[in-house]
């Protein structure tokens, strides 16, 4: 299978998805084919780089290591005018390069992935599956629903194993899944007092796990599709296992 990938890496850094580890997204990604393209759209300043050696080199740098995972990075320069009140604003929006992108290089590929939550992107959507391309969404929060409605199939960055880190900063990422590591998962289901969650494990199958409503946040009741960070115990009231410590992430 043809994959493309478009990453709106300003609109997704913005929107829970800082510090997100591109090896990992590839991984996730590429299960079903080849990268025929994987590009990320990123804004610079130039000006400050040419004042700012810090910010330049560490720009390069990270410029450098996504090229390394496979990736094409796209810049854009950051614009600065002023507003009505008269102060500098810095604006960077890359949404035309990107959709004419997706637009021309879809015709090769059987399926694209877009990582974004931006509205904007519904009518390129809606005519990259007209020409027979199967468009799927992966975003965080702040995410458009009508754009979510459009594409071929949704998926929350948030739940896809080490994509970000958790709050077990000495957690490894082969502990993913294991008793006492902290995972995060969908609630699928709930009863009164408890519920049960849904969360993906190192080979990206579907797991269940069992939470009691006295490991929510306190004072709150969990809703359908409500996302949790926790950490995973033995069940000692039944057999398997059980969450923890849920945090509400989404």
């Amino acid at each position: 299978m043809r994959i493309g990938v478009y990453i709106d890496a300003y609109n997704i850094s913005l929107n829970g998805g800082y510090a997100m580890r591109y090896d990992i997204l590839r991984d996730f990604i590429l299960q079903e084919g080849m990268g025929l393209r994987m590009n990320t759209y990123m804004v610079f300043d130039e000006e400050r780089a040419e004042e700012d050696v810090d910010y330049r080199e560490k720009q390069y740098g990270y410029f450098s290591v996504l090229r390394s995972f496979g990736y094409k990075v796209i810049t854009k320069p950051v614009r600065r005018y002023k507003n009505e009140a008269g102060d500098w604003v810095t604006k960077g929006n890359v949404d035309i390069e990107m959709a004419v992108d997706m637009l021309t290089q879809s015709r090769n590929l059987d399926k694209l992935i877009l990582l974004t939550g931006d509205g904007d992107f519904i009518r390129a959507v809606s005519t990259i599956q007209g020409q027979g391309c199967r468009v799927e969404l992966i975003a965080f929060r702040n995410i458009s629903r009508d754009l979510m409605n459009e594409v071929d199939h949704f998926t929350s960055g948030f739940l896809i194993p080490n994509l970000l880190p958790t709050a077990n900063t000495d957690q490894g990422a082969t502990d993913w899944g294991l008793e006492n590591s902290r995972v995060r998962g969908i609630c699928y289901n709930r009863d009164e007092g408890y519920g049960f969650l849904r969360y993906l494990d190192l080979e990206y199958q579907n797991r269940e796990i069992f939470f009691h409503y006295s490991q929510l946040p306190r004072g709150y009741h969990a809703r359908l599709d409500d996302i949790f960070e926790f950490t995973i115990v033995p069940n000692l009231k039944r057999d398997g296992l059980m969450a923890i410590d849920m945090e509400l992430i989404r």
